[in-house]
């Protein structure tokens, strides 16, 4: 009697968003040409290795291409991971399938970590040669495989995060600029050039990279680049959501608490002052989120707060979808690292921190100001006038400050930006430090009260949805909703 059995290559338990994603990128003549050329190229850098007067070159050699592959051409698959899906029209079909935004992207980005995955782990053999022939350290080597491979992912959700724009220029621009200013990107920068050419050990570069070479640092980095996926895919799944969707609920609450643990870990570690830096340099991420998000008016999504009574509405002001609950939430947060960088470190720099969110929130302004806050994505013009005074102010702050200095005296023009104080700041005399910070946060104040008198207005246009969703919950007619 003949027995049949099923054969599988991935199990019934995983996405089928991951295996379909999976099945058509391991298909592709891309990774498989990219697998045999790395090999080829390590083997030969292995035989190599054995001679002790080129240790260096060919070690160089070797974790440049390791970081080649894993922080850029892998990554650089998600390009149009999205884009063509929405072009070919093929994501509706894939929402029929009761597939969620959210699994969505990430059997998207799931699938390229795993084949990043799988191209890791064929690394090691070669990684255990050269320290045969080399004596290498072979736990730095690991280690700093694994972190070419956990910055390989981190990237590659940014690059799925575009994906969702249909413009390829700005799609190319946003991922091509910062290769060519590779050198002013500190972590990208760090995983590309560490070692190239340099006799630096794998050992002195993994403590490099989590400061103290400790597991509370090292739980510290990949905790950071967890959440920094969760970022860039919710902010994906947000872009193709539907209307309905309580995503930003989750995600708001998860950067939250992500934004508390860090102060409290600097608080309960004595590193305060670090971990309040590190809270205020993410401000721009989680406020660039929660002002590209169009303001909801599915009745629905408000029923959603009211139906929990009090708290809900509460919560509403805070967590429902929309640029304008999005200005407290950012509000809030701003207020929290603000207060916490001027307990652990000084007033000044909680100022600072303070008109550098005014920067953020002059960019969504300027959306709001212009025709563009009817687009049906607020995230592309955000990021065209963020690449616009960004590059404008690189523009002429060189002559300017250049000119300033040679003169020594202070940058009062850097008042006019908030993106210029900063740099004004650090160069003005010491007596006129103190003014030049009150007069910047002044004008700089400017722009958020520019986007709450926006807010105001889009909030009233969105009360029949309020009033709807009130009595959705209530069912009388003539509630009237905050």
């Amino acid at each position: 009697m003949n027995t049949s059995f099923a054969i599988t290559d991935f199990p019934d338990s995983l996405s089928p968003m991951v295996v379909k994603e999976l099945r058509q990128g391991l298909r592709t003549r891309l990774f498989a040409g990219v697998l045999l050329t790395l090999h080829l190229m390590l083997v030969l850098l292995t035989l190599m290795s054995g001679g002790a007067e080129n240790a260096t070159v060919v070690s160089g050699w070797f974790d440049g291409i390791v970081t080649l592959v894993l922080c850029i051409i892998m990554p650089l698959r998600g390009f149009s991971a999205v884009a063509d899906e929405l072009k070919s029209g093929t994501l509706d079909m894939l929402a029929l399938t009761r597939l969620s935004a959210g699994r969505i992207i990430f059997g998207k980005w799931a699938a390229i970590a795993s084949q990043s995955l799988l191209l890791m782990l064929s690394i090691l053999p070669y990684v255990v040669a050269r320290f045969v022939f080399g004596g290498l350290d072979l736990f730095g080597e690991i280690a700093a495989l694994f972190y070419k491979w956990l910055a390989g992912v981190v990237i590659a959700a940014v690059i799925v995060a575009l994906s969702t724009q249909r413009q390829f220029w700005l799609r190319a621009v946003v991922v091509f600029l910062p290769l060519l200013m590779i050198g002013g990107c500190s972590a990208f920068s760090f995983m590309v050039m560490t070692r190239m050419g340099s006799s630096t050990t794998s050992g002195s570069m993994f403590t490099v990279f989590t400061k103290s070479g400790g597991a509370s640092s090292a739980l510290l980095v990949v905790g950071m680049a967890a959440w920094a996926i969760f970022f860039f895919l919710s902010l994906a799944a947000t872009r193709i959501a539907p209307s309905a969707s309580l995503l930003s609920v989750v995600k708001r609450s998860v950067h939250f608490v992500m934004i508390l643990s860090l102060l409290l870990l600097g608080w309960l570690t004595g590193s305060g002052a670090d971990m309040g830096m590190i809270a205020a340099g993410v401000l721009t991420l989680l406020m660039m989120d929660a002002l590209t998000e169009r303001v909801n008016e599915v009745p629905s999504v408000y029923a959603a707060f009211y139906q929990r009574g009090w708290l809900g509405r509460v919560a509403l002001w805070l967590l429902a979808p929309g640029w304008v609950t999005g200005l407290l939430y950012s509000v809030l947060l701003v207020a929290l690292v603000a207060v916490y960088v001027g307990w652990t470190r000084s007033v000044e720099e909680a100022k600072l921190v303070v008109v550098s969110a005014c920067g953020t929130w002059m960019i969504a302004a300027l959306v709001q100001l212009f025709s563009t806050r009817k687009s049906r994505d607020l995230l592309p013009p955000f990021i065209i006038f963020w690449l616009f005074v960004n590059v404008v102010i690189a523009i002429l702050s060189v002559p300017l400050m250049a000119s300033a200095s040679m003169r020594s005296a202070t940058a009062w023009f850097t008042c006019a930006l908030p993106q210029f104080l900063s740099s004004g700041y650090k160069t003005a005399q010491a007596g006129d430090k103190a003014a030049l910070l009150q007069l910047g946060m002044l004008t700089a104040s400017i722009w958020p009260a520019l986007l709450l008198i926006s807010a105001v207005f889009a909030w009233r246009h969105a009360r029949g949805a309020r009033q709807e969703g009130w009595r959705m919950v209530h069912a009388v007619k003539g509630g009237t909703a905050v």
